[in-house]
């Protein structure tokens, strides 16, 4: 196994190996619990997953594909977490086929990667080995898949009326895991063929089982797990613990559960800013408000320079970084977008980890139009969106006395100052 491992990793010198981390679901069957953000061991089960792809020196980096809904805790998981191979978080489609091929397309640049990893992002237990075992299984065809034999008899039954139909034997059958591990340029072929064909399909291996290809398994372990429903988050944990053993108060292995808070309160201030430039056609949009007025300001989003300043406040206060980590004006799922939908999925992610809004003070900076009858009409409109009482938020605005781009009309910007406790 020792040359097995020194084998790969000389071949690291030549070959671009890459990941797709698919993380799509809606945890329908999780009792309303969303899995790959459960917590166990002081990290969700999607950090405990990308942790093995950060470490293995095999990977070059990875793409994490997520429900829309989940791609902004999905960018301040990445964040916190400080993944440094991370390329992209991309959206998932209709079917894990849909999301494996968003992944891929995602990682297509001017050099192809020679191999890529498809993995579950709920198993969090697969280890460094598999990656090391499935890489070198998936030389000899060019396609590899993780799996373990089945323990249990399995019957193939009748689905009118479940009686059994036949038993297979039991040492032809594996129950067939994750990561699958493809060469590059056959997978997305095999992916191509199947819309070309409209084939629905369960996995990619079956994909090139549709084209006649072989397809390499390898044995991977019992504990790595799909989480599925709420018991597999229970076994979960209690494989989570077994590996972590404590011993005389100190863990003997894993990651160290984090510094509990101080039991009193705590206070943060975050500063945000924002400008852009006035054009012509295009709609005034304040602090949630539309401000007639012949110019608009021109942006990916709605370019409301004022809830930006704020998200970018409320973000900075959380240290969860700035607003284009979240809404990059690159991604066409947020062209044209309310800034108002984005403060409201800023303020979830902020009071997901315990934070409340204290008070906010904005300032927009204008020449012209004249604000202040407007403002009112702002502060009411903000305080809905972050369900708070307009007591909470302030709104100023001023001019520069004709000096600079906001005096010579070329632009608006703003200023925001948010206090946060928990």
């Amino acid at each position: 196994m020792l040359r097995l491992e020194i084998q790969v990793t000389e071949n690291l010198k030549t070959e671009k190996i890459v990941a797709v981390i698919v993380a799509a679901g809606r945890s329908t069957r999780m009792a309303g619990l969303d899995k790959q953000f459960a917590s166990f061991g002081g990290r969700t089960l999607l950090a405990h997953t990308i942790a093995v792809f950060e470490s293995s020196p095999l990977i070059h980096e990875y793409v994490i594909v997520l429900n829309e809904d989940n791609l902004l805790r999905g960018r301040a998981l990445a964040f916190e977490e400080g993944w440094r191979k991370l390329k992209k978080i991309v959206v998932g489609g209709s079917r894990r086929q849909d999301s494996v091929w968003n992944g891929l397309v995602a990682l297509e640049d001017n050099t192809a990667p020679d191999w890529v990893m498809i993995h579950d992002g709920a198993r969090p237990f697969v280890t460094p080995q598999i990656l090391v075992d499935g890489l070198a299984a998936a030389r000899e065809f060019g396609s590899s898949i993780a799996g373990v034999p089945v323990k249990d008899t399995v019957k193939v039954v009748a689905p009118e009326n479940l009686t059994v139909r036949e038993t297979p034997p039991r040492d032809l059958l594996w129950a067939v895991q994750t990561p699958q591990i493809f060469r590059y340029s056959l997978i997305v072929e095999a992916h191509r063929q199947a819309i070309a064909r409209n084939l629905d399909v369960t996995d990619d291996a079956m994909m090139l089982e549709q084209l006649d290809h072989p397809v390499k398994l390898y044995q991977a372990a019992y504990t790595n797990i799909k989480v599925t429903t709420p018991d597999d988050l229970i076994l979960a944990r209690s494989i989570f613990e077994d590996r972590n053993q404590v011993v005389g108060g100190q863990a003997v292995q894993g990651e160290p559960e984090p510094t509990a808070r101080s039991s009193g309160s705590e206070t943060r201030i975050g500063q945000g800013y924002d400008v852009h430039r006035l054009v012509e056609g295009r709609p005034l949009i304040l602090g949630g408000v539309t401000v007639p007025f012949e110019l608009g300001l021109d942006g990916h989003s709605d370019a409301d320079v004022l809830t930006h300043a704020i998200i970018n406040a409320l973000l900075g206060a959380a240290g969860l970084g700035d607003i284009g980590r979240y809404f990059p004006p690159t991604d066409a799922v947020y062209k044209d977008i309310s800034s108002l939908k984005m403060l409201s999925h800023v303020y979830a992610l902020v009071k997901e980890r315990g934070w409340q809004i204290q008070n906010i003070d904005g300032t927009i900076a204008a020449q012209r139009p004249k604000l202040a009858r407007h403002i009112p009409e702002m502060r009411q409109t903000l305080a809905e969106t972050l369900g708070i009482e307009p007591g909470r938020i302030n709104v100023k605005a001023t001019t520069t006395e004709t000096l600079g781009f906001v005096g010579r009309m070329e632009g608006l910007e703003a200023h925001a100052i948010a206090l946060l406790s928990r």
